[in-house]
C-alpha cells in the first residue's frame, strides 16, 4: 500500500489554516446580541455594570468593550462616558436597518419610480384583504394621516404634508397586519420621506407649485379610499387604489422627479437624490 501519509499531512494543514476560531469579543457580542433580540434583554433597560458583565463572561476587559463597541456599532445599545455603569439597551433600530437598506438601493441604482412602484405591488392587495375590525382600524388611523396632511397644506408646511403622505402608506402596510410587509413598507416610508423633502427644498419654484397641486389631489384620494373602505367595498377600494396609483406614477414621469436616483447620506444626515 503507497504511504499516503505526506498528502494527509498536506490536507490537515491546508484544513487547519482555513478554520477560525470566532475572537471572544464577538462571541460575547452575539451572546447579548441574541439576548436583546430575543426581548430578554429589554429596550430602555441598562445593561449590568462592566464589573459584573467581566465576571459572567469571564473575559478581560478590553475584550468586553470591544463586544461593547461591536453591538453600539449597530445601534443595539448606547454606551456612554460611564462605561463601567453600564450601556443603555436600545433594541432593534429599524433606522439602522434602514440606513443599510439605503446602501443596497443605491448600488442598485434605485429610483424614486422604483419606490413608488414597490408600494404598488403591496397595496392594492392589502385594500382588498380588509374586513371586519382590522377595516375600521385602518379606517381611523387614515383618516387621522388625512387630517394632518391637509392641516399642513393649508399652512404650507409641505416637509410635514411629504411626510403625512407617506405615514399614510405605513398605516396601510401595518393594517395588512402583516408583520414583514409592515417593516418593509416602514423602511420604504423612511427613505421615501428624506428623498422627498429633499425634492421639494431643492426644485425650482415651478416644480414646487406642481408637487404642491399633486398634494392637494393625494389629499382627495386619500379620502376617496377611506370613504369606500368605510361602506366595506373593499374590492372597488382595491381596484380604485390601483388606478390611484397608476396616476400617481403618471405624475413622477411626467415631472422627471421619478427619474432621480438615490444616493447616500451626506454627513449631514440628509438623503439627498439625484
Amino acid at each position: 500500500m503507497a504511504d499516503d501519509s505526506e498528502g494527509l499531512s498536506g490536507f490537515s494543514a491546508t484544513m487547519g489554516e482555513d478554520l477560525r476560531l470566532p475572537k471572544l469579543s464577538h462571541l460575547v457580542a452575539s451572546r447579548l446580541r441574541e439576548q436583546i433580540i430575543s426581548g430578554k434583554l429589554k429596550a430602555g433597560s441598562m445593561l449590568l455594570p462592566e464589573n459584573k458583565m467581566l465576571a459572567i463572561f469571564n473575559v478581560s476587559r478590553p475584550t468586553l468593550r470591544e463586544a461593547l463597541r461591536i453591538l453600539e456599532a449597530e445601534a443595539l445599545i448606547s454606551v456612554g462616558r460611564g462605561a463601567r455603569t453600564g450601556a443603555m439597551i436600545l433594541g432593534p433600530n429599524i433606522q439602522k436597518a434602514t440606513e443599510y437598506a439605503t446602501t443596497m438601493l443605491v448600488h442598485e441604482g434605485v429610483t424614486m419610480r422604483d419606490l413608488h412602484e414597490a408600494r404598488m405591488f403591496f397595496e392594492p392587495a392589502i385594500v382588498r384583504s380588509l374586513k371586519g375590525s382590522a377595516l375600521k382600524e385602518a379606517v381611523v388611523h387614515l383618516r387621522a394621516c388625512i387630517d394632518g396632511i391637509q392641516l399642513a397644506l393649508k399652512e404650507r408646511r409641505y416637509l410635514d404634508v411629504l411626510s403625512g403622505t407617506n405615514r399614510f402608506h405605513e398605516e396601510l402596510a401595518r393594517a395588512s397586519g402583516n408583520k414583514t410587509i409592515a417593516v418593509l413598507i416602514g423602511m420604504i416610508r423612511s427613505i421615501s420621506d428624506d428623498a422627498y423633502s429633499v425634492n421639494l427644498s431643492t426644485d425650482n419654484g415651478a416644480n414646487a407649485e406642481a408637487i404642491e397641486r399633486n398634494i392637494a389631489k393625494t389629499a382627495a384620494g386619500y379620502a376617496a379610499l377611506c370613504d369606500l373602505l368605510e361602506k366595506g367595498k373593499a374590492e372597488e377600494a382595491a381596484d380604485f387604489w390601483a388606478l390611484y396609483m397608476g396616476r400617481a406614477l403618471d405624475f413622477l414621469n411626467r415631472s422627471k422627479i421619478g427619474d432621480r436616483r438615490l444616493v447616500l447620506p451626506s454627513p449631514g444626515g440628509e438623503r439627498p437624490v439625484r
